[in-house]
């Protein structure tokens, strides 16, 4: 319930690194971009990506860091000597920072850190780190500071892209998100409430990274089966799995609603149960499920932000209805650390 706050301390870190964020992104301006990062960050940089794609017309790319480590002609072809951004909660998880050394070493790559955690090996051998102050947490789930590093690392994006409008409408999201969580809660709480045995997430396009997220973040916390999947793909063999017992929660964007939305009433009409994260902006008509609206008046990009607390709270009732304790999943920890990278002198 927090995420406000640190929404706001995102958009202020990135703008006490406006000037040397810009110098790198116009340095750099014939690079690729790659975003690279481990778990819940690596499902931030597939949406981070695509808004870059979108925004500047130029090539990015997302990859788990341990794809960058082991299957790197997979990813870079050739000698690509793309800009990195790197997005780290500790800025400690051994893939990450190994990766992150080889793309310097290597391929002669500078890197952009986007982290919650202060004086880490990540911030050291980066060229430039934007530290989110007040974002971390102590929950081994990521929920206040993926959602801070999402808004950072769009605030970001923005900048690269000349998009100074985005960076205020990202302040007045932030400024409005106290009242939108305190809406919410309550009834998402009650969405929830009923039990499910299977969970989808469906997102496309900027939203499909968040899916993933959402996704991931029911696993963790509330240990529930759950798959990602784009709306359209969703028809293709996965709908197959629905009954009463299936939920499916749909990251509804403003440009394709019209599909989006009708995807939604098929699972709805096969007898799973549907919520619609959506925009303000799409009609409700007479519909046969549930559905979260968000605030109006925001772009696609500016409004990505506001999906994160619907997902997160969405995962946190369901732990709380199956008596778990969410902050701290069995078999996880914070960060990952990798002994065989450290003893190879990878770190």
């Amino acid at each position: 319930m927090s995420q406000p706050r640190s929404w706001q301390a995102a958009i202020d870190a990135v703008a006490r690194h406006q000037i040397a964020l810009q110098a790198i992104f116009q340095r750099n301006a014939d690079r690729p971009v790659l975003f690279v990062g481990c778990g819940s960050p690596y499902y931030l940089n597939l949406s981070a990506a695509a808004t870059f794609r979108e925004l500047t017309g130029r090539w990015a790319l997302a990859a788990p860091a341990s794809e960058v480590l082991y299957n790197i002609p997979n990813v870079l072809p050739g000698a690509a000597a793309p800009l990195v951004i790197a997005v780290s909660r500790s800025g400690e998880t051994s893939e990450l920072v190994a990766a992150c050394k080889l793309l310097k070493e290597q391929r002669g790559c500078p890197v952009v850190a986007i982290t919650v955690t202060e004086h880490t090996t990540l911030s050291r051998i980066s060229d430039e780190t934007v530290y989110i102050p007040d974002a971390a947490e102590q929950s081994v789930a990521q929920t206040r500071s993926f959602a801070a590093m999402l808004v950072a690392t769009l605030a970001a994006v923005a900048l690269a892209a000349g998009r100074p409008d985005l960076i205020a409408e990202l302040q007045t999201v932030a400024g409005q998100g106290d009242a939108y969580l305190q809406r919410i809660d309550a009834p998402i709480a009650q969405l929830i409430g009923h039990g499910y045995d299977r969970m989808f997430f469906l997102g496309s396009g900027l939203r499909h990274g968040l899916a993933h997220e959402g996704s991931l973040k029911m696993k963790e916390m509330s240990l529930s089966n759950s798959e990602p999947f784009h709306f359209m793909e969703f028809r293709h063999g996965p709908q197959s799995m629905i009954d009463a017992g299936t939920l499916v929660v749909g990251l509804v964007s403003q440009q394709a609603s019209a599909a989006e939305t009708r995807v939604l009433s098929e699972m709805a009409a096969m007898g799973g149960a549907v919520i619609a994260i959506q925009p303000d902006q799409v009609p409700t008509g007479a519909l046969r499920y549930s559905t979260v609206q968000l605030p109006a008046g925001y772009s696609e990009v500016a409004g990505l932000v506001y999906y994160m607390p619907v997902l997160h709270l969405l995962a946190y009732h369901q732990a709380m209805r199956k008596g778990l304790n969410c902050d701290s999943p069995r078999n996880l920890h914070a960060w990952i650390r990798l002994e065989d990278l450290a003893a190879s002198g990878s770190l």
